[in-house]
């Protein structure tokens, strides 16, 4: 019900008076001498405050309710983008196709906490069971898998778009020369601790190593140690040179003893040794029947310079070709730049066009060609640079699946 509004006739006094009750009795008219007692909301002189209660004022409380409701609801659905990629994911469920470690029983399995499930996930059919062992029919389909997978949060496991035993494979050849700089260096000693099947030190000479490097150099510090690198293996003859010593009884070498080194480059033209080194690998060959792969990568050491690339690419195909022997080609991508690494520079932006450049020129020279951006943007780096030991496997293991085809 409504009130009356006061004339311009009637006194202010009056009008508010006949709107107004007392919040509580004056004082000399309270019975029984009791204490003042006031009322929950007075306005002056002791008057109740009437509150009125009206559809605007429920309006906009309403309103102000949904759009905090909405604020919160709009974080919600956007959390995986702040969140996601940079923390690990929660593990899915396993299923029962993909539940046997193929590292379960390689040295230092349990120390350095590395499993095949760390490091990939199987690729699965869309009822979620493993897809068949041959998911890649051809070489091209298979690189261009492994090339664009990804990983499902930060430092997840590596997912392809698509083993068999290392020393089959090997078997098929008469060598395989890895050439390139540090960033390919780790991906050569991932190679070694999966020939070695030893994880806690496989990609060093341990033979040279005394008790206290033998503690220092386990599992990631083989990667993450400025003292460790120096005693990294470089070639199969630094093993096969022990002659049944301690290095021989690990589960290392394959019975045919395939060649393979890594020979270091960091720009083109490489040095007059590393040459040589390339020559007598490829010259020494008995079965010309049998291919020598070359993996060749440049990357940190030119500072993603594509004239640098392609002087290197033309530079260890002639050479190759020189050799008249069978020398299938892999390039290998650059690694994407880690989270430490200063991108003031939209490193970013450079290092992935130069991915995109440098395997566009490698297929025009009639390489492979295989990314591993995709791989290694969304994992650790130690130094925003380089990565440690999960990474150089999921990167060798790229490579053998790459050898398997040929």
């Amino acid at each position: 019900m409504s009130r009356r509004r006061a004339s311009h006739s009637e006194p202010m006094g009056l009008s508010s008076a006949m709107n107004e009750a007392f919040a509580y009795p004056f004082s000399g008219t309270q019975q029984n001498n009791a204490p003042p007692r006031r009322g929950p909301i007075e306005g002056p002189n002791g008057r109740r405050l009437i509150r009125r209660v009206t559809w605007r004022s429920s309006t906009y409380k309403l309103m102000a309710c949904l759009w905090v409701l909405g604020v919160f609801y709009i974080v919600w659905l956007i959390r995986d983008i702040f969140y996601l990629p940079f923390t690990p994911s929660p593990k899915g469920p396993i299923h029962p196709e993909s539940q046997t470690d193929l590292l379960a029983h390689y040295v230092g399995r349990r120390e350095c906490g590395i499993s095949s499930q760390s490091l990939y996930n199987t690729p699965s059919t869309g009822d979620g069971r493993a897809s068949h062992p041959l998911y890649c029919s051809t070489r091209d389909a298979l690189l261009s898998a492994m090339s664009n997978g990804g990983r499902h949060g930060f430092d997840a496991a590596y997912t392809s778009q698509g083993n068999l035993e290392v020393c089959e494979i090997l078997h098929r050849f008469d060598g395989v020369i890895f050439v390139g700089d540090d960033a390919l260096a780790d991906a050569y000693a991932g190679f070694n601790i999966l020939l070695r099947e030893n994880l806690a030190t496989g990609s060093l000479k341990d033979w040279d190593m005394d008790k206290d490097l033998r503690q220092q150099c386990r599992c990631e510090s083989q990667f993450t140690q400025a003292a460790c690198l120096p005693l990294r293996i470089t070639s199969s003859e630094e093993v096969y040179a022990q002659n049944g010593g301690p290095a021989m009884r690990t589960p290392y070498s394959c019975p045919s003893r395939v060649s393979h080194a890594f020979l270091p480059a960091d720009g083109s033209t490489a040095s007059k040794s590393t040459h040589d080194h390339f020559r007598r690998l490829t010259g020494r060959a008995t079965d010309r029947s049998k291919p020598v792969p070359v993996i060749l990568s440049l990357s940190l050491a030119t500072s993603y310079s594509l004239p640098a690339a392609q002087k290197s690419m033309d530079e260890w195909m002639s050479m190759a070709k020189a050799t008249k022997h069978s020398t299938p080609f892999l390039w290998v991508g650059p690694t994407a730049p880690g989270l430490r690494k200063d991108a003031r520079d939209n490193i970013y932006a450079s290092s992935w066009q130069y991915s995109q450049e440098t395997i566009k020129e490698a297929r025009a020279r009639g390489m492979d060609a295989l990314g591993v951006y995709n791989a290694t943007l969304q994992a650790d780096s130690w130094d925003g640079k380089h990565y440690g030991e999960q990474v150089a496997l999921v990167q060798a293991m790229m490579i053998v699946n790459w050898l398997s085809t040929l």
